[in-house]
């Protein structure tokens, strides 16, 4: 069964802050912001290179 979102806003706007499970406030900005997303891209890639499976031969080789 599907999820249905609806809403998908929040009313309040963009101050260029986002919350954390601590309840804190960061800059979108902030270093921790940006390694959690290179983790996120990071685990995608090795996603898509898992679910295609082991290369060809002659891709090895070339």
């Amino acid at each position: 069964m599907a999820v249905h979102l609806t809403r998908i806003y929040t009313r309040t706007g963009d101050d260029g802050t986002t919350g954390l499970s601590d309840f804190s406030r960061v800059s979108k900005s902030d270093p921790r912001l940006v390694a959690y997303a290179d983790c996120d891209e990071a685990n995608a890639a090795i996603g898509v290179a898992v679910a295609l499976g082991a290369p060809d031969e002659r891709i090895l080789k070339a």
